[in-house]
């Protein structure tokens, strides 16, 4: 069984650390449509989630209208 060196597996954690990830922009709206979107494909897909929610397909078609709404302030923004 082979061990472990100490001081060699330090060189290749230090080594990792030298690089830092820059952090990206965040835009709110474009999330919030994503978001909107992911829900309403899987409550139009599901009548019983629907139905625990309480939610109508009418609620749905409005929740895209302001998915659509979302989609465009953050285009026109970036």
């Amino acid at each position: 069984m082979e061990s472990i060196h100490l001081p060699t597996l330090a060189a290749h954690t230090s080594e990792s650390r030298g690089t830092r990830a820059t952090r990206r922009k965040v835009n709110g709206q474009a999330t919030a449509a994503l978001l909107i979107q992911m829900a309403t494909e899987i409550l139009t897909a599901s009548p019983t989630l629907r139905k625990k929610a309480n939610i109508t397909l009418m609620d749905l078609a409005a929740a895209d209208k302001i998915r659509k709404d979302l989609t465009k302030k953050a285009t026109l923004l970036y």
